[in-house]
């Protein structure tokens, strides 16, 4: 178990990302950068994991950060580590499995929700299934999550309270 700062990294682009993390507590954000700008493409917070699944499972660098929002106590797990433990325990290469479909659905679901869903549709499902990160994350990267401003998020938040 490491235990690490808000703001710390645990992957920065350019390296491969060897590691995946389990969160025990605190709240994780993985981001690209595009000039000066910050994309978060997803928020990982207590029994969930995160790493950049990309280069973890191709073994090549990649564009992105990860980065803690908050203290987190973490558990990393390297790909060897993982791999033998796949090996040796069936169960666990089920339980792989699951995590990598899950982690399919929700970026179909993602996906899906950027193209064709308007910016209140999109963080209604935000608030309806991070409840547990809605207050957690500041609004800017939020924003950006959802793909809108933070303008735009600010419009849509105050009519959602004026109900």
């Amino acid at each position: 178990m490491q235990s690490l700062e808000k703001g710390k990294f645990l992957h920065k682009p350019n390296k491969v990302c060897n590691f995946t993390y389990f969160i025990n507590s605190g709240l994780v954000r993985i981001y690209y950068k595009k000039g000066d700008k910050e994309i978060t493409d997803n928020f990982s917070a207590e029994d969930e994991w995160i790493t950049s699944i990309y280069s973890f499972m191709q073994n090549v660098p990649d564009n992105c950060y990860i980065q803690t929002l908050e203290k987190s106590e973490l558990i990393s797990i390297d790909i060897l580590q993982l791999e033998k433990c796949f090996l040796d325990f069936p169960e666990m290469e089920r339980f792989g499995r699951m995590l990598i479909s899950k982690y399919f659905v929700e970026q179909s679901e993602r996906i899906i929700s950027l193209q064709f869903h308007t910016s209140k549709e999109r963080y209604d499902f935000f608030f309806k299934t991070a409840r547990n990160k809605i207050q957690r994350v500041p609004l800017g990267m939020l924003a950006s999550h959802l793909g809108m401003t933070q303008e735009t998020l600010s419009r849509v938040r105050a009519e959602k309270s004026s109900f």
